[in-house]
Formats: C-alpha cells, structure tokens, sequence
C-alpha cells in the first residue's frame, strides 16, 4: 500500500500532468501513513520488549517524531487548498517569509525524520542483542528503514519474530 498505491496512480497518471497533480496529496497520505506508521510502530511497540538496562526516551521520540508528520499533513492540507483555490497568480507580499518558514520547518523536519529511523533501528537492535546498541550495531537496519521500499522485505520478517 505504501508504495504500490503512489506507483500505481502515477502509472496511470503519467499522461495527464493535471489528474497527477490533483492526486498527489493522496500519493503522499498514503507514503505518510505508511512509512511513518512502519517506523512508529517499531519504535513505540519493541520499546516495551527492551531489556530493563536498557534505557531509551520514548517519550521525546514520539514528540520529535510527531513534527515531520504533522509538517507533511500541513503540506498536503496545503496543496489540497492550493489545487482548489488556484485562480490567482498574484505574489503575495508575505511569500519570501513564508518560504524561510517552510525552509526552516523542512530542515528540521529532516532532522527529526533521521532521529526517528536512527531510534527505531537502534530500539530493534537493541531488543535483538539484549543489550544497548551501538551506531555500528544498527546502521545496517538504519539505512534498511530508511530505503523503506527495499528494507520491508528485510526487516518485516525479523520484526514478526521479534513481536511474537
């Protein structure tokens, strides 16, 4: 659904810039849902499994990562408004502060995003080796989390064991 859903209307979108450009918000739902909802679930269900030594701050994992999803939901809010309200090509005086504000939301939305794969794959590890893990324990789920479309084929199977 997370990437077979986005594929699939720009497959049958690629002909028509305009239907494209209409779906696109749902593209990014979709992506949004999936993804994000994937890295949550791994962080905020194997915390629990975490042997009782080891120490990680869900709580500041759920605040930083709630920012990038909510930032993609203005986003999408956004477009949706803009696709619908589009009549006027008129800059707006305000529009250099907007676009520093959103530049700044973006960067630290990138920010959080890696926080959030770096502390999910780091709980996995950490749940698997029964002890606090290192950077170079957990790159290899890192980097699988964060080429998702290739990490769930990966990572899924050892995460189904992990939660039984």
């Amino acid at each position: 659904m997370t990437w077979g859903v986005p594929i699939i209307i720009n497959f049958f979108t690629v002909t028509s810039s305009d239907l494209l450009f209409k779906l696109f918000p749902v593209m990014m739902l979709f992506f949004i849902i999936g993804i994000f909802g994937w890295i949550w679930a791994i962080a905020t269900e194997l915390h629990a499994k975490l042997p009782p030594h080891v120490k990680l701050n869900v709580g500041r994992f759920k605040i930083l990562f709630s920012i990038p999803i909510l930032y993609m939901l203005a986003i999408v809010m956004y477009m949706v408004y803009a696709i619908n309200t589009s009549s006027s090509t008129e800059v707006d005086s305000t529009a250099g502060a907007v676009v520093g504000f959103v530049i700044v939301l973006h960067l630290s939305s990138i920010v959080c995003i890696i926080f959030g794969l770096r502390f999910a794959a780091k709980t996995m590890k950490s749940v698997e080796l029964g002890r606090m893990a290192r950077f170079g324990d957990y790159a290899g789920e890192f980097f699988l989390m964060w080429f998702s479309i290739i990490g769930f084929w990966v990572l899924q199977p050892r995460l189904n064991k992990l939660t039984e």
